[in-house]
């Protein structure tokens, strides 16, 4: 049964702040949330501000206006030391109760079925009624990965602003040509196609499809041609063509040909702007600012950086421990680290039986980031718990079952590293 009176009590509480600061995360779930708080104030006529941080640590705790009247949104509820007298709209796993807390798991949502966009844009509803901060909304949930949308969050497509379609669920449809979407196809991996960019040219041509047109350029029947083709194809490799197909979402209302227009590729533009330090650019995205040109110049370097992350990846290789793979990398830049351990997982470079850990160094310690598939959720695995768990007294770590990530201080790494092994092997036990 769920409990809609946090929800209500925050709004309440919100509508009561005079110049009230919000302070978000920077990955695609944190600038959409925090986005739409920041436009749902100010179309309230409130005077606010934005602090983007990356977490919400010690090196982080001095840039907080801890006078000042803060909503927090994509983090606070794993830091209610700092946080509990202050507006909460989070959907990591909570260390415990607060009085303007807003988080499914004390309200009885799946924290894996909704985002922190989700619940802010719920918050907004009530605030300002329904607007088209509801896109960016859905963007956060895809970055996230809690789609498809189910309960309360599908009457966001009661809206105008978003349509759900259902498809090839691979990224690129509505900026990437043919060969290059096929490619890049990762979740689920096709072997013959995936990486393959001579196989992928050939298999288009032999379809008769204009190899560059995208997949949202192609005509309804050439789309089901294209997928039809890929499916049988897939199904005599042994992939689980099940998971090629399902339900994606579109905003309708941003142009055609853009990132902007597909959620999964506006959640991976955004994330290139909070992780290349500009998040101002991601917000300025969410709140309709002309700062698109700029978004794309920051995609074009994630992309680079990313690549690079990848190839050492595959040089270097991982560590074995009992429990996961450890994968520990001299260049990849701490925001980026955890992008390309899931990229490794997903696209079967490491063995996906177990979770990988990344580690990349930062202001004197290890950013850690780990990731897993929902096969390995499904068994029992709960990383955010695990790596809790594992920095409790020597650094800070939470997050999601599937995803998470923690920072530990250079002297402690290997007490948590082996902490951490202990922790995902009792979950699996």
């Amino acid at each position: 049964m769920v409990s809609w009176l946090p929800l209500k009590k925050v709004a309440r509480r919100i509508s009561e702040l005079e110049e009230p600061v919000v302070v978000c995360h920077i990955d695609a779930d944190g600038l959409t949330s925090g986005g739409i708080m920041y436009r749902t104030l100010q179309l309230m006529g409130k005077d606010a501000e934005i602090i983007p941080i990356r977490q919400l640590d010690e090196n982080n705790y001095g840039r907080i206006p801890w006078d000042r009247e803060l909503i927090f949104t994509d983090l606070g509820s794993g830091q209610l030391e700092w946080t509990r007298e202050h507006v909460i709209i989070d959907h990591h796993q909570p260390g415990g109760d607060a009085p303007y807390q807003f988080n499914p798991h004390t309200i009885g949502i799946n924290g894996r079925e909704t985002s922190s966009s989700a619940l802010a844009y719920l918050v907004s509803r009530k605030l300002v009624g329904d607007t088209k901060l509801v896109g960016p909304a859905v963007v956060g949930m895809v970055g996230d990965r809690a789609t498809p949308l189910k309960g309360v969050f599908r009457e966001f497509l009661k809206t105008p602003w978003v349509k759900e379609v259902q498809g090839l669920k691979y990224f690129g449809r509505e900026t990437r040509s043919l060969p290059i979407m096929l490619k890049y196809m990762s979740d689920p991996f096709v072997p013959g196609l995936s990486g393959e960019l001579g196989a992928c040219f050939r298999f288009i041509r032999e379809l008769g499809l204009d190899e560059h047109k995208t997949f949202h350029q192609l005509g309804e029947d050439e789309q089901k041609k294209l997928t039809d083709a890929l499916v049988k194809y897939a199904s005599t490799k042994g992939v689980p063509v099940h998971k090629m197909i399902g339900r994606y979402y579109l905003l309708p209302y941003m142009p055609e040909g853009t990132e902007m227009r597909d959620a999964s590729e506006f959640s991976t533009l955004l994330n290139a702007c909070g992780r290349h330090d500009r998040p101002e650019i991601g917000i300025g995205l969410v709140t309709g600012q002309d700062v698109y040109d700029e978004a794309k110049k920051l995609l074009a370097k994630h992309r680079r950086l990313l690549s690079r992350g990848i190839e050492e990846l595959q040089v270097k290789g991982t560590e074995k421990f009992r429990n996961f793979h450890l994968f520990v990398s001299d260049t990849v830049k701490p925001t980026l680290v955890g992008i390309v351990a899931g990229i490794a997982i997903s696209s079967h470079m490491v063995d996906h039986s177990q979770p990988i850990i990344a580690l990349s160094r930062e202001n004197g310690g290890w950013k850690v980031s780990g990731r897993a598939t929902l096969e390995l959720v499904e068994r029992g695995i709960n990383v955010g718990l695990a790596m809790r768990a594992a920095s409790d007294g020597i650094g800070m770590g939470g997050g999601h079952d599937v995803a998470a990530g923690a920072f530990v201080p250079d002297e402690q790494i290997d007490l948590f590293l082996e902490r951490l092994d202990r922790e995902l092997g009792k979950q699996v036990a």
